[in-house]
């Protein structure tokens, strides 16, 4: 008798996903120096397109985008409320979080929105060329 049994999911998560919370959480014990922030990235249209979690802060003063080197680099601080609190468990400080920008990315083209806890950052992609090059074979002997 035999059964075939297939998993959907792995047992274990991909190593991948592990170092991601391990990101996330900032460390093992959750108090390292930058932890992460949760984005999404895909490609619309003619741009590039990052999503990223930032509830609760004001973008004026909390939350800084650059692009350096084709990469952007989003910042956040999120600064304690001054108000006495019996129990806290909302994190506090710099969030960080540096993402690739793909190829034919235009750092002149970029826009940036805050809405709804959400940073939505746009890079414009421009064509790029796709050389072919055919490489000449030399035979020997």
């Amino acid at each position: 008798m035999s059964t075939d049994a297939t998993r959907k999911y792995p047992v274990f998560p991909p190593f991948t996903e592990w170092v991601d919370a391990f990101a996330l959480l900032g460390g093992w014990d959750g108090k390292g120096p930058l932890p992460g922030i949760r984005v999404e990235e895909l490609i619309e249209d003619d741009a590039f397109v990052v999503h990223a979690e930032l509830p609760g802060l004001d973008p004026a003063r909390d939350i800084d985008v650059k692009v350096e080197g084709g990469t952007l680099t989003i910042h956040a601080e999120r600064h304690p409320d001054r108000r006495e609190k019996q129990r806290s468990e909302f994190r506090y400080g710099a969030l960080a979080r540096a993402i690739r920008l793909p190829q034919g990315a235009d750092a002149d083209d970029i826009t940036a929105v805050y809405e709804d806890g959400m940073l939505t950052v746009r890079v414009g992609l421009v064509a790029v060329p796709q050389k072919v090059r055919h490489i000449p074979i030399e035979r020997r002997g």
